[in-house]
Order: C-alpha cells, then structure tokens, then sequence
C-alpha cells in the first residue's frame, strides 16, 4: 500500500509472490449468489468479495500505476483489462490466504512491529524506528496505521507462505555447475561483413517514391495537439531583484557562511565509456577492455579526443566519452567511488588503466590538479548577490500572485495586469503536452490544466512548477495534424536510401553464399574477400557478439554447429550482413565457477523456489471456485493474443 515499504521489502519471497499474482489473469463465470447482490462483487468459495472493498483496491492500485506512468489513461488501462487484474489480484490474494489459515502459517503482533521498525522510511538517523516519523509519513500518503499494518500483515503472510511452499527446492552443485558450464561456455566465428553503409551509392529515391513512402506510412508523422502561453513566472528566481542588494548585505552574509564557500579538492578529466551492464559475460569486458586500451594508445600518439569518438552515440559497442570537465572530490555517488579514486591517482596529463562502475568500464585521462580551499569573497560575490535577491523575493512571492491574479480575474489582461506590477510576460515557442518547456518545470496536474484551456484562457489560475507558480494564458492552439511532407522530405529519403541499402547488402551477401555452395564456389569466394575476413572475439549464448551487435539467430547456429566451419545462410547483425562461420567453441573456465559458484547455485535456486510456488499457486486458482455476481463493475475482458485462459471454475 505504502510506496516506501514497497521500496525496501526485497526478500525473495515477496517478489515470487506479487510477481505471480500481478502475472496471473484468471476469469471466471457469473454465479448465481443469492445474498445481497447490491453490495457484492464476486464469491470465493462461497465467501464475499464487497464491491466497496474492491473500489478500494482498484483506487489505490490506480494511484499507484499513474504515479509511476503519468501519460497513462483510463482508456488504456481499460483496454487492458486494468479492473480484471485489480479483481484477479484480489481474488488470488484471499486463496492464498485461506491457504496459509490452513497450514497454520499466522504473522504475530511482535513479528510484524519487528519487520515495521526495519524499514528505514521509518527509521531517524541513528537506524531506530521512530514513532512520530512513522506516523507522518503514513499521513503524507494519506494511509491510516490500521490499514498500513493490515496490508503490510498480508505480505507478511504471504511472504512465510511462499518460503514454506517453496522448502522443497533444493539445489544440488552437479545441477548449478552444468547450467553454469552451459551459460559460460563461449565461442569465435569468422565472417565476411556487408556493411549498409558500403551499398548507399547511386540510390537516389525519386518524388514519388518519397510521395509514396509519406501516404502509406503517414502515422509516423504525425503532430501531437500544440499550444503557446503567455505566463509570468512566480518563481523566488524570476521576482528577485539582484541591484537591490548592497555589497554590505553580501560581506555580512559572506562571513556568516564561510563553510558554505569551501573549495574541495579538484581534477579535470575526461574520459571513455564503454557502457555494460552488471552482469555482461567476460568477453563482452575483454572486448571493451582491449577497445579502450587501443583508443589510450591513440591518445598517448597525439591523436584528437573527438577525433576517437564514434558519429552515433548508439554505436553497437556502446561507447560514447565526455571531454573536460572539473570534478570535485566527493560529488560522486558511491557507486562510482572506483571512478572518483582512479581520477584522482592520477597526475597531470596520465591516462589511467580502464576502471569498471556501475555504468561500465571508463577509460581516463586527468588534467590539473586544483587544491582545497576557500572561495573569495570576490570568487562567490555575484552567487550570494543572486541568493539573498531570491531569498527577499520568496517572502513576496505569494503576495504577488495573488495581486496580478485577482486583476486578472476582475477582467485585465494578464499582460498589462503584469506590466503595472513590474513583471515581465513571457512567451513560449508551441510546445506539446509530452514535450513542455523544460525550463518551466510544470507540474502534471499543471500541464493537464493548459492543454484542456481553450485560446485565450486559463490566465486566472495559478499553475503549480518546480519551484513556484505561472499565471499563464493559451495565446495559440494548434490542432493535432501532421507534417507536410516537404518537412520530412530529407527524413525519408533517408530511410528510403538505407531501406535500399539494406536489401542490396542482403543481396549480396545472399548471392555469395550461394556461390559457397561448392567448393571450387568458396575457394574463388574466400580468395575474393580473404582481406574482408574477420574473426570475431569470444561470445555467449546471450546473443551479442562484441563489433557484431545482437545477433541472437547467428549465435544459435554458432553454438549448435557440430564443428568449425562456413554456416550456409547470410545473417543480420547492427550495421547489416554478414556470412560467417564457426571458428571455435571454448568451455567455461573452472576458475570462474570458483569464483562465480555462490551465486549460481543463489540463482538457481531462486528459479526452482518460483517455479515451485508457481506450480502451487495455479493448483490453487484451479481447484478454487469463484464466481462473479456484477461483472459491469468490471468491464469488458480483455481479448486477443496473450489474454488469459478462463479458470476452471467459469
């Protein structure tokens, strides 16, 4: 119920638990209840599920999904059947409830006070559970203790049931060293690259084509429903008046702060990033390892920073870099402590081994070293100039609003209402509801607001930012459309010439496999692109393959071939084509399965204890009869692929 509980209970047991639950759609017939159908949404085992007990749920699990997706809307959340699974969540709920009941699996009064007082939301600073901390942040998320405990009880609950379930998934090491062995084993192909890029010449898409290509594929264009506003800031920022703070006001607040203006210790640096994730197999780090030592040796050779980088940010090695920039010792978070320590270790003008963090392995190179110290007073003048003028402006900021606002609502233009006050009125560029003016900081509720404004108004309500208030009025709509085509003319000429491209590399790439067919066809083919062949470094079954990108059908073949070899058939990597062969299956080495054995068998068994509660789960909901007594309330079940097959009791 609470955000922050969710936020910090991360046993295993309650994710197999709300994983399945939120996972399992099970519908079910209309019964034939004779109680009060008035206030009753469904039976479970002859037991009532209350219509105002489901509105609850459904409210709260609606307030939860807007405030993680804040563009999702009623009719999507309908069309998926939102109501349904709210229903089947609760349902499964209570079965597994009845089922804890009657393993005499119970969470007591001291066990659930002992796990309250370990969430640290309800924690003070020495790590105590604190009372009136719990009680406030209960308020601010307008939940009761009562009903906090109750559905913190249940999950409780639920957690102990699925542990008890899931005892009988045990894990043996024979088990966890052959998926290990499996997992780890790695392989090398050779191939022949066609490259998109080497077949753009001479592709030339004519008018029609690219008239063609916009009517058929029109949607890709089109234009979200756009506004521009006049607004006045109400912001500490936008009403302070720096000229009317005195140098002495800024000498007295200047040594009042000292502190404040201390100058931690400094390096410039740039760096590469070769971005992996956490658990990215070995060779994938080889590769990113061996790719920022060769882009070091560039740079130890003179050779220019942007120079190294790759065009497209989305480049299939993942490297992108940053050029310099002081970083204060300290301004990092831990988890890129390694980063911070490396650059510091470093002198002028070295470039350091690559260093892994939790974004991947950086290559790094540090400039000047900057010492600790303090500011000047001169150094921090315009900074405490700009604060105090905000600090005054905060104090008159309500007071203002309220006086442009009711000239506004008497009937004045915001404009002069602004002018007669002092204030500047600004005006944005057309903006649409997904893509606001950064700088303004709105709300949700406030972009909401201006886009159900028709041209002209919304001047008289205040609209909540990030840091204050606008008073803004719709100067221009623009209805939803979309592109005229001369806008996008270059945009599909793009695609049409990479479109082409790419069937000419297939082509290719098609009609020299079939030329490999025979061997004198391979010999004359190998002799051909011998200075075209690569081999590729060592990959996984996960699908990528390091220069190659993902390429999930081609490391599949790579692993069930019986032997080294050219494969018969071209296949897709990132940048196009290639045809390609076994080089080499290596397996997985026995000194990584010391290393990595815990967390194997972890794994493993984690993988058996869901599939068991799964197992156990669904011979619950089938053996469980459930039946509905006012389906409107729910909606229309979702249909179509993937939709959930009905119970067994419907």
């Amino acid at each position: 119920m609470l955000d922050p509980m969710r936020k910090y209970a991360q046993s295993w047991g309650i994710k197999i638990v709300f994983g399945l639950i939120i996972l399992v759609f099970v519908f079910w017939g209309v019964g034939s209840f004779q109680g009060d159908k008035a206030t009753v949404l469904a039976t479970i085992d002859g037991q009532p599920v209350l219509i105002k007990d489901y509105e609850k749920a459904y409210q709260e699990n609606l307030r939860l999904v807007k405030n993680k997706n804040p563009n999702v809307t009623d009719k999507d959340l309908q069309d998926g059947g939102f109501r349904w699974q709210v229903f089947s969540n609760m349902v499964t709920t209570r079965l597994l409830e009845d089922q804890a009941a009657k393993l005499g699996i119970a969470v007591s009064p001291e066990e659930l006070r002992a796990e309250i007082a370990k969430i640290p939301a309800f924690q003070n600073e020495s790590k105590q559970f604190d009372a009136k901390r719990y009680e406030n942040l209960l308020q601010a998320n307008d939940v009761t203790p009562g009903e906090f405990e109750a559905d913190f009880r249940q999950n409780l609950l639920l957690e102990k049931l699925a542990a008890y379930v899931s005892l009988p998934a045990a894990v043996t090491d024979t088990e966890a060293r052959s998926i290990f062995d499996f997992m780890r084993e790695q392989a090398t192909i050779h191939y022949i690259p066609f490259k998109t890029e080497d077949f753009t010449k001479g592709v030339a898409p004519t008018a029609d084509q690219i008239k063609a290509y916009y009517e058929a594929r029109k949607d890709q264009f089109a234009t979200p429903a756009q506004i521009r506003i006049d607004y006045v800031e109400f912001t500490p920022k936008a009403l302070a008046k720096p000229a009317e703070v005195t140098d002495a006001d800024i000498e007295t607040a200047y040594k009042a702060n000292q502190k404040k203006y201390a100058k931690p210790e400094q390096v410039r640096v740039r760096h590469f990033l070769v971005m992996l994730p956490a658990d990215a197999p070995k060779e994938a780090v080889d590769a990113a390892t061996a790719k920022l030592k060769d882009l070091a040796a560039k740079l130890k050779a003179g050779a220019d920073f942007a120079s190294l980088l790759p065009k497209n940010p989305n480049n299939p090695e993942g490297l992108i870099g940053e050029d310099w920039a002081w970083l204060p010792k300290g301004s990092l978070p831990k988890e890129f402590g390694a980063f911070e320590e490396k650059a510091f270790s470093l002198k002028k003008d070295e470039i350091g081994e690559p260093v892994r963090t939790a974004l991947g392995l950086h290559l790094i190179q540090a400039g000047e070293h900057q010492a600790a110290g303090e500011k000047t007073l001169a150094e921090v003048k315009d900074e405490i100039r700009s604060d105090l003028a905000e600090q005054k402006a905060a104090d008159k900021l309500t007071k203002a609003l309220d006086t442009i606002q009711e000239k506004v609502a008497a009937g004045e233009d915001l404009k002069k209402a602004a002018a007669e006050e002092k204030l500047e009125t600004k005006t944005t560029d057309f903006f649409a509801k997904d893509t606001p003016p950064a700088e303004l900081g709105l709300s949700e509720q406030a972009l909401a607001a201006l886009f159900t404004f028709k041209q002209g108004g919304g001047a008289d309500q205040p609209l909540s930012t990030q840091d204050g208030f606008l008073l803004a009025r719709v100067a221009e709509t623009k209805p939803a459309g979309f592109e005229p085509m001369e806008a996008v003319t270059d945009v599909i000429k793009d695609r049409l010439v990479a479109e082409e491209a790419q069937k000419r590399a297939r082509a290719q790439a098609d009609t020299v496999a079939k030329a490999m067919e025979t061997e004198e066809g391979k010999a004359k083919v190998l002799a051909d692109y011998k200075d075209k062949i690569q081999i590729s470094q060592p990959f996984t079954r996960q699908g990528f393959i390091p220069a190659l990108g993902m390429a999930p059908v081609l490391v599949q073949t790579a692993f069930e071939a019986t032997g080294p070899g050219w494969f018969k058939a071209a296949y897709a990597v990132s940048d196009g084509y290639v045809l390609a062969g076994l080089e080499k299956r290596m397996p997985a080495e026995t000194a990584l399965w010391d290393k990595e054995k815990d967390r194997w068998m972890s794994t493993l068994a984690q993988s058996k204890q869901s599939e068991l509660f799964k197992a156990y789960l669904q011979t619950v909901q089938q053996t469980a009869k459930v039946e509905i007594l006012n389906d409107a309330i729910l909606g229309p079940k979702p249909t179509g692929p993937g939709a959930p097959t009905p119970g067994a009791a419907e």
